[in-house]
């Protein structure tokens, strides 16, 4: 991932930080509805990075409730990790969202995943 600051009249092109990689990162979940979600693969695949990566972004949300954290889930529906009370309120969270279906307490349904690349129109 690239990133393109104007100062002026001076454009600059730079590689990527951290704290920008997480900035996008957190952006991209904001768009995820309510009722939905999205994998830490298809996010780092957005930005070129590893899903690895998108976790630890997701590990330092400030805002929970706002940036909804809770709505990223492994590429194969299973919950993956929530540093705001496990694993438990995580499903609890979606449960509720209806993210996850009646019978499905382990996992998210295939129908349940949200396509950021069609939101955004990307041909990754």
């Amino acid at each position: 991932m690239l990133v393109v600051t104007v100062d002026h009249e001076t454009l600059e092109l730079r590689p990527a930080r951290f704290d920008d990689i997480c900035e996008a990162v957190l952006i991209l979940v904001s768009l995820i509805p309510i009722g939905k979600v999205s994998s830490y693969s298809d996010i780092g695949r957005l930005l070129g990075a590893h899903p690895r990566l998108v976790a630890q972004c997701l590990m330092r949300n400030k805002n929970p409730m706002v940036i909804p954290c809770h709505r990223v889930v492994r590429k194969n529906g299973r919950l993956g990790g929530y540093s705001f009370g496990g694993v438990k309120i995580k499903a609890k969270i979606l449960s509720i969202e209806g993210a996850l279906g009646d019978s499905d307490k382990f996992g998210v349904p295939k129908n349940a995943f949200f396509r950021l690349d069609e939101l955004l129109g990307s041909a990754r």
